[in-house]
C-alpha cells in the first residue's frame, strides 16, 4: 500500500449511472486503503445518499452550473483541509475545482477522470482545462481510448493514462439469483433470458437491442428479452416496443435494487453501445458475474471483449449484426459456457477493484512527484 494521501474528490452530476456509482466506489475503496478522502457532490444527488450510507465524508455544494460561489466554497475547503490531490470527474466540477486549486498555495494537483470516449471540443477553454488546469487525465477505457486522446486531441502522452473502473469481484461473482426474473414475471422456464442492465441513455444502443430482438424472435421462439434500468430513453423504448408488437417478449423492468439478481437471472448479456462509452461498467459487471456477453466494437470495448474469446462483437448501430450475434450465442450452449468462464477470469486477473485502485495510486504518486 502506498503512503496515506489526502484526497478531495468531486462529482457535480445529479443523475445516477456507471460514472456516478464509480465515484462512490473509488471513494470508499481509497478510504479503505487508508487514504484521507472527502467527496464534494451536488445537494440531494443520489450519490450523496450513497456516500452517507457508506460513511464517506461528504460536502454538498451546488454545482448545477459553473458559478463563483461554488468556486469560493471549494477554495475554502482546499484551504481548510490542504489535500494533496483533487480528483475531478464531470465537466462542471472539473472547471470549478481546477480554478479553485489555482487560488490556494501550495496548489494541490488536479487529476481529471474522463468517462466518455467522444473527441474533446476544439476550443480554447477545453484546451485550457485539459492542457493547463489539469495535471493528469485518466480515461476510463483502454489503450485505444488513450491513443485517441493523444493522437486525435493532442494531449501530452506523459500526462494521460487509461484503465477502466475496477470491479468488486467478491460482490460481482457467478451464482444463482435469490429472486429469479423468470419466476417473478411468469416467463416460461424453457425460455433463455437475454437482457441489458444499464441506465437508459441513447448511446447505450437500447433501440438496436429492441430491433435485434424482433429479428431473433422471428427465428427463435423460446427466448425473452428484458431491459433493466431507468433513464431518459424509457418513453422512446416503450413506444418502439409497442410499435414493433413486442410488448409480451421485450420487457422493460425499470430500475431494480436487486441488480445482482437481475444479472444472475440472464442467460446472455447484451450492451450495444454506439458512442461515448469507453468500457461500460455494466459490461464489466456482467463479465465478472460469468455471463456470456455481446457488445460492439466501439471505443475501448474490444480491449476486454475479444470476439470469440471473452464475448462476441457486433457492428455498432447495426441491429442485423447484433441479431446474428445473439442468435449464434443462443444456438451454442458450449460457447456460452466457455465465454462466461473466460470473461470471469479476465476480470479477476486484470480488472478487479483492488488492481484498479493500485493503478490509481500509481497515478497519484506520479503526479505528486511531478513526473
Amino acid at each position: 500500500m502506498t503512503a496515506c494521501m489526502n484526497i478531495l474528490m468531486t462529482e457535480s452530476s445529479a443523475s445516477i449511472g456507471g460514472q456516478e456509482l464509480a465515484v462512490v466506489l473509488y471513494a470508499g475503496g481509497l478510504r479503505a486503503r487508508g487514504h484521507e478522502l472527502r467527496l464534494i457532490v451536488e445537494p440531494g444527488s443520489p450519490i450523496h445518499k450513497m456516500a452517507v450510507r457508506q460513511n464517506i465524508p461528504v460536502v454538498e455544494i451546488p454545482m448545477r452550473r459553473v458559478n463563483y460561489s461554488a468556486v469560493m466554497a471549494i477554495r475554502g475547503l482546499l484551504r481548510q483541509h490542504r489535500p494533496d490531490i483533487i480528483h475531478v470527474n464531470s465537466s462542471r466540477d472539473s472547471w470549478m475545482a481546477s480554478v479553485a486549486a489555482r487560488l490556494v498555495r501550495p496548489r494541490p494537483k488536479v487529476v481529471r477522470s474522463r468517462h466518455i470516449s467522444v473527441p474533446l471540443n476544439r476550443n480554447f477553454f477545453t484546451r485550457l482545462l485539459y492542457r493547463r488546469l489539469c495535471d493528469f487525465v485518466i480515461v476510463t477505457g483502454g489503450e485505444l481510448t488513450r491513443r485517441a486522446l493523444i493522437e486525435r486531441d493532442g494531449l501530452n502522452p506523459h500526462r494521460v493514462d487509461a484503465f477502466p473502473i475496477g470491479i468488486d469481484v467478491t460482490r460481482f461473482r457467478p451464482g444463482m439469483p435469490t429472486r429469479d426474473l423468470k419466476q417473478e414475471f411468469g416467463i416460461p422456464g424453457d425460455h433463455r433470458l437475454v437482457g441489458i442492465v444499464s441506465y437508459l441513455r441513447a448511446y447505450k444502443g437500447h433501440r438496436y437491442f429492441v430491433e435485434a430482438a424482433g429479428q431473433v424472435l422471428s427465428r427463435v421462439k423460446n427466448v425473452t428479452f428484458v431491459i433493466v434500468g431507468e433513464g431518459p430513453e424509457e418513453h422512446n423504448l416503450r413506444t418502439q416496443i409497442a410499435e414493433l408488437g413486442l410488448t409480451d417478449r421485450v420487457l422493460l423492468l425499470g430500475f431494480r435494487e436487486d441488480q445482482m439478481d437481475a444479472l444472475r437471472s440472464l442467460d446472455v448479456f447484451v450492451l450495444p453501445s454506439v458512442e461515448a462509452d469507453t468500457i461500460p461498467q455494466a459490461l464489466m459487471q456482467a463479465l465478472a458475474v460469468g455471463l456470456p456477453v455481446i457488445s460492439t466494437s466501439f471505443g475501448s470495448i474490444p480491449d476486454v471483449v475479444k470476439h470469440g474469446e471473452t464475448g462476441l462483437l457486433a457492428v455498432p448501430r447495426d441491429s442485423t449484426s447484433l441479431a446474428e450475434q445473439i442468435f449464434a450465442m443462443l444456438q451454442d450452449d458450449a460457447l456460452r459456457k466457455q465465454l462466461g468462464i473466460n470473461g470471469r477470469r479476465l476480470i479477476e486477473s486484470h480488472y478487479s477493484l483492488e488492481r484498479m485502485l493500485e493503478r490509481l495510486e500509481v497515478v497519484y504518486r506520479r503526479v505528486l512527484k511531478g513526473h
